[in-house]
């Protein structure tokens, strides 16, 4: 069906990325003993992999692979609590599961909680800010008619997150609960993950009143099969052309 369409591909999405981002993260680890360069792969790696995924992903579930991206559509009414309690379990699904592929493929043990500690009031703040970015980049991008730029635009901006946050922009719960299972580069205890998801969440709020503020939509009354927030998108794209304000 349909729906098992769609959830299937957040599992497999989210999957895949967690094991792109742990998986270079331990290579990273065998090729180099510097942190900067670890570093380097681990984010060469996540924008590569990540724009793949949007792409061929995006068309059947809009390739979220991320609780707060689904939460901010819940918001704009763009999708029902029911999916996205769903899509949330899915993506944290494939989150646990693309991490214990990645210990697997590298020989570590396939559970391995991280003892990683990242803890701490600037990382906490360096979450906000990445999730509300990343947000922003994702709607800035639909509000203006750049929709078919998401998939550069995010992982451009996640790539380049590795090193212009503190944090290295975690940015996503269900990434997040899955790097708690390997304690490698890119691992995360689960003291420090637990407090990380809620300032992700605050995060997504900002992104989604930023998004709101920069570009407002003339909402109009739905018609049958209408999707309303898609097609105030489109209006406020048509007004933003008329005002000539880009």
């Amino acid at each position: 069906s349909e729906k098992l369409r769609k959830h299937g591909a957040e599992v497999v999405g989210t999957l895949l990325l967690v094991m792109i981002v742990v998986g270079s993260g331990i290579m990273a680890e065998q090729i180099s003993e510097d942190v900067g360069v670890q570093l380097l792969i681990n984010s060469i790696a996540t924008t590569a992999g990540l724009y793949g995924l949007i792409i061929i992903f995006g068309p059947i579930s809009g390739a979220h692979f991320n609780p707060c991206v689904t939460l901010v559509d819940l918001l704009y009414k763009d999708t029902t609590l029911a999916n996205f309690v769903t899509y949330a379990a899915s993506q944290i699904l494939g989150g646990i599961l693309g991490c214990m592929l990645a210990n697997v493929q590298f020989g570590l043990p396939v559970v391995e909680f991280s003892t990683k500690e990242r803890f701490g009031y600037e990382l906490w703040v360096s979450e906000v800010i990445a999730t509300a970015t990343l947000i922003l980049m994702i709607h800035g991008c639909i509000r203006t008619g750049h929709e078919a730029s998401v998939p550069s635009v995010v992982s451009l901006w996640v790539g380049g997150g590795y090193f212009f946050t503190n944090s290295s922009i975690f940015a996503n719960p269900a990434v997040t609960i899955g790097r708690m299972f390997t304690d490698s580069f890119t691992g995360i205890s689960p003291k420090s993950a637990f407090v990380y998801v809620p300032f992700q969440v605050i995060g997504a709020l900002l992104g989604f009143v930023l998004t709101s503020l920069f570009y407002p939509l003339d909402l109009q009354p739905p018609k049958k099969g209408d999707n309303l927030y898609r097609r105030a998108c489109v209006l406020s794209i048509k007004d933003f052309i008329n005002k000539k304000t880009y």
